[in-house]
């Protein structure tokens, strides 16, 4: 009896098992990721730098192991990571970059059930052919190439059936990590990142939003010739399985795949700006995982753009604010960069300028002075050795999460911009947008 009373006051739970294995596999990482790092800084040597080649491998490796095996968010973030060739040392780029949309698949068979059961019908009813091999596999879901019963040759999304209790465990783990990252480095409140990934992860699981979202840009980018968003079959497309019409592409980063279609890489690179300034500066609304397993390219060239799962919509307000943000940089007016990001929201803790204008100068200000759309070593190293400094006199108390997917994608397109050879003029870029808004 006394077992029985013990067993019915611990009751096993599933969820919190797979929680704990999970939060121990990422923190023991994390772990050794961080004290690798500590032990290279204070020990000089002649060998440093090949020492944190081999760290920086290591890690990429370690990350994309579990990554791999655990699925879900940590797949995310090395997706991210591994499109941040402008940033990243380059072993992280190479290793991780192969998470972009080639995640390890899923037999389609595993995944029929819940196909079946968002359809309600049985699936020779709905398709005339659905190959079991996938076109892509990402850190949520998979797609598989088919042809619907009335011949219409379409790309099926199906979400991962377990998906979302992993991805909802992956955020506490998080959150706890980025905490503790913040007690180890008080200079840096990563709480806002996690803060962001919370509030928008979720809507990349309800692929009715995603939907909506591909629609609308769709008619919003309408009269451009350069740009396709492939249209979205509604009479079979669920919560959890979104039915496009295919759109084949070369993905944007295979230099080699776009010169053997005689497309300069350059040209992919000025049309991606482009578009990407009128998402965000015309009308407010912008595609905000602007990874490179999310865009294709066709002959011509054309941007094929996929996976409206993460787009923002910024009210009137905020769009015309983050213009006068950008005017302010180009123009390298630090006073007006300082006002614009608090007009934003953004805050610190002594409401000086220099803090705000050195983000300013982060953001885009080193780039637009250099006539560079992308972040090079030299502004790394600067950045690298200047920051720590400026926040920690003036840090930062108040960032509007919002604001910060400008950053992120700014940082996607950049690392993208880096493997294409982009030789974008960004202030020759903006300034047509901006005289827009004036």
């Amino acid at each position: 009896m006394q077992g029985v009373a013990s067993r019915r006051r611990a009751p096993h739970n599933p969820t919190v098992l797979v929680g704990a294995r999970r939060f121990t596999a990422m923190a023991a990482l994390v772990a050794r990721v961080y004290a690798g790092y500590k032990l290279i800084q204070h020990r000089d040597g002649a060998d440093q730098q090949s020492r944190y080649a081999r760290h920086h491998r290591w890690c990429a490796e370690a990350a994309f192991a579990l990554a791999t095996r655990l699925e879900g968010l940590p797949i995310k973030v090395c997706q991210f990571l591994g499109s941040r060739a402008d940033v990243l040392p380059a072993e992280y780029v190479e290793v991780l970059s192969r998470l972009q949309d080639r995640v390890p698949p899923r037999p389609l068979a595993r995944l029929a059930p819940l196909l079946r059961a968002e359809l309600g019908r049985p699936l020779r009813e709905v398709f005339a052919e659905l190959d079991p091999v996938p076109l892509a596999s990402a850190s949520l879901a998979q797609v598989h190439r088919g042809r619907l019963r009335d011949g219409r040759e379409v790309a099926v999304k199906i979400q991962y059936p377990e998906i979302a209790d992993l991805v909802a465990i992956d955020l506490k783990n998080f959150s706890v990590l980025v905490r503790l990252l913040g007690w180890l480095e008080p200079d840096f409140d990563f709480r806002v990142l996690i803060a962001e990934v919370e509030k928008y992860v979720p809507l990349e699981l309800d692929f009715v939003h995603e939907a909506d979202s591909a629609e609308r840009m769709a008619h919003q980018l309408r009269a451009r010739s350069d740009v396709i968003v492939p249209a979205v079959v509604r009479e079979v497309s669920t919560r959890r399985v979104l039915v496009l019409e295919y759109t084949p592409g070369v993905r944007v980063t295979d230099v080699t795949a776009l010169r053997a279609l005689g497309i300069d890489p350059r040209s992919v690179a000025r049309i991606l700006i482009d578009v990407f300034c009128e998402m965000i500066l015309v009308h407010g609304f912008f595609h905000a995982d602007p990874h490179p397993g999310n865009i294709l390219v066709q002959p011509g060239p054309r941007l094929v753009l996929l996976d409206f799962g993460l787009a923002k919509d910024f009210p009137p307000t905020i769009r015309q604010g983050i213009g006068r943000l950008t005017a302010a940089i180009v123009h390298g007016d630090r006073v007006a960069i300082a006002a614009a990001f608090r007009a934003l929201g953004f805050r610190t803790r002594e409401d000086s300028d220099e803090s705000l204008a050195w983000l300013g100068e982060a953001f885009l200000g080193w780039a637009v002075r250099n006539g560079r759309s992308y972040a090079d070593p030299e502004m790394l190293a600067r950045f690298g050795a200047e920051m720590p400094r400026v926040m920690r006199a003036d840090p930062l108390v108040e960032m509007p999460g919002d604001v910060l997917l400008v950053g992120r994608v700014l940082g996607l397109l950049s690392g993208i911009g880096k493997q294409l050879g982009s030789e974008v003029d960004l202030a020759a870029t903006l300034l047509p947008y901006l005289a827009r808004l004036s």
